[in-house]
């Protein structure tokens, strides 16, 4: 089995991971009363599909903003992993300082981002909220990976 993943695999991840970041930082640069109006729609859309399916929840646009940071940081770690499972799908752990470095810059730099727009302000605790999810992503996908490669392996040795 080739240690390094396909060509068409490795561009999708690579630019998926482009275009997550970009979200990221698009979303951090818009000015604090349309980001605000844009976590209400999703909240109000929230509290009703919940509502449709018998769930009554008590949310808030804390809570929602919040929970999107962690999601969208999520699929960073999970994203991010998979850059290192295209250059060794056998040991895509050797890269988790770069992950995590790849992680921790990117949810600073988003900060930052805020420091300079109308009505928003980074925060340390964002920071950490994203870089938790970066941790959960890369801890899920590594987790994947591990058990993919092994079954993979198994199977074309004939042992599975």
């Amino acid at each position: 089995m080739d240690i390094r993943a396909s060509k068409r695999f490795t561009v999708i991840v690579f630019t998926l991971s482009i275009a997550v970041i970009a979200f990221a930082f698009i979303h951090s640069s818009m000015p604090a009363e349309a980001s605000k109006e844009e976590s209400e729609g999703v909240l109000d859309f929230l509290v009703n599909f919940l509502k449709g399916i018998g769930i009554s929840a008590e949310l808030t646009d804390h809570i929602v903003r919040k929970a999107a940071h962690f999601a969208e940081y999520t699929a960073m770690g999970i994203l991010f992993t998979s850059c290192a499972y295209c250059f060794d799908r056998k040991k895509p752990y050797r890269y988790t300082p770069q992950i995590m470095l790849a992680g921790l810059s990117t949810a600073v730099i988003d900060e930052t981002i805020q420091l300079n727009v109308e009505g928003r302000a980074g925060m340390i605790t964002d920071v950490l909220l994203d870089f938790s999810g970066i941790v959960t992503g890369f801890a899920a996908a590594l987790a994947f990976y591990i058990i993919y490669y092994k079954i993979k392996s198994r199977k074309q040795k004939g042992i599975l």
